[in-house]
């Protein structure tokens, strides 16, 4: 699932769900205090569409953690004591799966997808037919690096979500740039140098940053 979709759903419903408590059709203030670990829910849901291993492993995460939650809300348990030290040991699993961003791993593949939790991708891009993909980070980060790579006469179109994390771009010299985004208490910096270049294939980058930045770089 587009994580650009899924934040854009979050968000409308949330906004729907206050406006009609204004219009005192609900108390949705009442409502999202005990239902709101169903987002969790949602987007562990959303990530087991993924085909890759680690995003099974988030999806699981965010379900597992809605769950107890939700439970939280419904019984006398406190779990609120408890959530920074099942915050370290999640961290901890994570690491298990994680292969660390000291290296760049090489990816001849058309389209990126990459998912990173608590940890990072740092992924090197040399696709002679480059056509975008997806990239998020959550509470981790990740480095793409399209410079060998050859946009596609079509275009490209490279989806950035972070939430408290961080994405970093580095993109190819021969392709024009186009940037664009939803920052929530976040943002983007673009540090790429203006081009003259008007018969170059278009790489469209879209993000969106929440508590978490992007950054793209020539």
């Amino acid at each position: 699932m587009n994580g650009r979709f899924l934040t854009g759903t979050i968000l409308v419903l949330l906004g729907v769900g206050f406006l009609l408590q204004q219009a005192h059709v609900w108390d949705f203030s009442d409502i999202l205090s005990n239902c709101w670990p169903l987002i969790l829910v949602i987007v562990g849901i959303a990530q087991l569409f993924n085909r890759n291993s680690t995003s099974l492993f988030s999806g699981f995460i965010f379900i597992v953690a809605g769950i107890l939650f939700f439970i939280n809300n419904l019984i006398d348990i406190n779990l609120y004591l408890y959530f920074w030290p099942l915050i370290l040991i999640i961290a901890g699993v994570s690491f298990f799966f994680s292969r660390g961003t000291h290296r760049a791993k090489p990816i001849s593949d058309d389209a990126t997808n990459s998912f990173s939790i608590f940890g990072g991708q740092n992924i090197q891009v040399t696709s002679s037919d480059y056509e975008g993909g997806q990239v998020t980070a959550i509470f981790g980060g990740a480095e793409i690096d399209l410079r060998d790579a050859v946009i596609s006469e079509q275009g490209a179109v490279l989806e950035l979500n972070a939430v408290f994390g961080g994405v970093k771009i580095y993109v190819p010299e021969n392709a024009k740039v186009q940037v664009s985004g939803l920052p929530i208490f976040g943002g983007c910096e673009n540090k790429t140098r203006k081009r003259a270049i008007t018969d170059a294939p278009l790489l469209k980058i879209n993000y969106a940053a929440v508590f978490g930045g992007v950054e793209i770089r020539d």
